[in-house]
């Protein structure tokens, strides 16, 4: 901390800059008037048989005024960016209760209810490997093998129930696709209308991500669809 003239009468210039880029924002130990008292201290102690020219004096004063812009610039920006933050919050909390249309297979379903899923066939398939899994233990549920699909967009239908035809709890599970194509066995994502449980911060991302399954999380920007 600078608290007398002698502790800075010979910081250069230079040392002071980098003294003020180590301060926290905010804090004023080393504001204008520790500037200005830096700058004094330089004039006295400068050898006056070799005084530092005025292009100098005015660089330094240049270089001090750049960096109060950027400090000043910094503060409206993160408070641009926590404003931005809390209205993504509140557009994320909007969506906890309806369903989501998102790739990667998650939804809430079972108990004898229709659950649609579906995929995205360029070249079509000589046949396709629907399957339904639970998540948490990758225990296999239900699979259904059917026919030839045209390319373009296949619809995938399961009815809650396991491969036996009994049905099963309500809960989170995963589908998952296989597409034969020209004889060749080719995994397919799956897109669904998932359950929005709840609304979180990535700070790493710094974006809103969405519950859809138990402790499965989608970005908000790969959301495709919103339903009721």
């Amino acid at each position: 901390m600078v608290s007398t003239v002698t502790d800075t009468a010979f910081l250069t210039s230079d040392q002071y800059l980098e003294q003020q880029k180590t301060v926290k924002y905010g804090e004023d130990e080393l504001g204008k008037d520790a500037f200005l008292t830096l700058f004094t201290a330089q004039l006295q102690n400068q050898n006056p048989l070799d005084p530092m020219a005025n292009e100098a004096f005015v660089s330094q004063l240049a270089q001090f005024s750049s960096l109060e812009g950027i400090k000043g610039m910094q503060g409206s920006l993160d408070n641009m960016v926590s404003g931005m933050r809390q209205d993504q919050m509140v557009a994320g909390a909007n969506l906890v209760g309806k369903k989501v249309q998102v790739a990667g297979g998650h939804f809430t379903g079972g108990n004898g209810e229709i659950t649609q899923g579906s995929i995205n066939l360029d070249r079509g398939a000589e046949s396709i490997i629907f399957s339904v899994y639970n998540p948490t233990t990758g225990e296999l549920i239900y699979r259904d093998t059917q026919g030839g699909k045209l390319p373009g967009r296949a619809e995938l239908n399961w009815n809650g129930r396991d491969r036996s035809g009994t049905i099963v709890p309500e809960g989170s599970y995963m589908m998952a696709a296989s597409a034969v194509v020209n004889g060749k066995l080719e995994t397919v994502p799956v897109t669904t209308m998932a359950d929005v449980k709840s609304v979180s911060w990535d700070p790493n991302a710094q974006q809103i991500t969405l519950e859809v399954g138990d402790g499965v999380f989608v970005a908000l920007a790969e959301i495709e669809r919103i339903a009721i």
